[in-house]
C-alpha cells in the first residue's frame, strides 16, 4: 500500500529520521520546516495516522507540548553491498525448491564467507 505524501509531509520525515529514537518537539519541527503551529500540527497528526510517528505527550519548556517519534527507520545497503544474489546469472531459477537453492549456493557462501573478520563476526 502506497500513501500520498505532500512535500512538506516528506521534509518532515527526512527532518524526523535524523532524530530516530529521540524524536523532536512538534515545535523544533515546526520551526525547521519554516511553517506555522497550526501548520505543523496538522502536519503532525497526519504523520501519526498513517503509522509515521507517535506523538507524545511532554512537559517543556515550562508548558505542555508534543514530542514526535519516528515509527520507522532509515534503511541502509550497506550490510548487503557487493551480494551476489541481484546480479546472479542463477536468479531465475533460484529458490527454496529450485534447482540452485541460497543454502547451497558457492557464490553466497563465499560471499558471506568474505564478510566475516577474523573473530567469525559478520
Amino acid at each position: 500500500m502506497q500513501m500520498k505524501m505532500t512535500k512538506l509531509e516528506e521534509r518532515a520525515i527526512k527532518l524526523l529520521l535524523k532524530y530516530e529514537d529521540r524524536g523532536i518537539l512538534q515545535s523544533e519541527l515546526w520551526h525547521k520546516l519554516g511553517v506555522t503551529s497550526r501548520e505543523g500540527s496538522r502536519i503532525a497528526i497526519k504523520l501519526e495516522k498513517k503509522g509515521i510517528v507517535k506523538r507524545v505527550k511532554e512537559f517543556a519548556n515550562d508548558r505542555w507540548t508534543r514530542r514526535l517519534v519516528p515509527l520507522i527507520k532509515q534503511l541502509s545497503v550497506e550490510p548487503i553491498r557487493g551480494a551476489p544474489c541481484p546480479s546472479c546469472t542463477h536468479e531465475n531459477t533460484c529458490g527454496l525448491d529450485k534447482m540452485v537453492t541460497p543454502c547451497t549456493c558457492v557464490l553466497l557462501e563465499e560471499w558471506i564467507l568474505g564478510q566475516t573478520d577474523t573473530s567469525g563476526q559478520v
